[in-house]
């Protein structure tokens, strides 16, 4: 079921995305997702999971300091159990890529690590990131999204 979950939630974020509205209604997306064969309960499920994500508070920002220097993130034991090798590589090579801050990595991996009873996979830390990244400032990162969806790393840097 985890599966179907995560397809309706990537779904819904190519629904949103590639929509031209200014406003898409739940009963919209509800009706197009049961017309393709989800159940009702998979999507009160994907729509539920969505929701914790996007209502966690965010880590508010430190003060930018006046040199920024490149950083690596070292997982701790706990993260490592709770990430999958797959979703700590995303993580790594995105804020390399200078995707996002140190500060929004953080809060990237404490809502990851908040939510998951299995390890999360990379998949879900894609989804997790577009999230958070949309709770911040949907219009800044609709290139950055689009491309972690299609796994488009070319395009990423042009």
């Amino acid at each position: 079921m985890r599966e179907r979950v995560l397809a309706i939630v990537n779904l819904i974020a190519q629904y949103v995305l590639g929509s031209e509205e200014t406003h898409i209604s739940e009963q919209e997306l509800i009706t197009e997702l049961m017309a393709v064969g989800f159940e009702a309960d998979e999507i009160n499920d994907a729509f539920s999971w969505m929701e914790s994500i996007a209502l966690q508070p965010s880590i508010q920002p430190a003060a930018e300091p006046l040199m920024t220097f490149p950083t690596y993130r070292i997982f701790n034991e706990q993260e490592k159990r709770q990430l999958s090798t797959e979703a700590q590589g995303f993580l790594i090579k995105v804020r390399a890529m200078g995707l996002f801050t140190d500060e929004v990595q953080e809060e990237i991996i404490d809502r990851a690590t908040r939510t998951a009873d299995d390890p999360v996979t990379e998949q879900e830390i894609k989804l997790i990131t577009i999230l958070t990244l949309l709770s911040r400032s949907s219009s800044l990162w609709l290139r950055e999204i689009d491309c972690f969806l299609e796994n488009d790393w070319v395009r990423i840097y042009h």
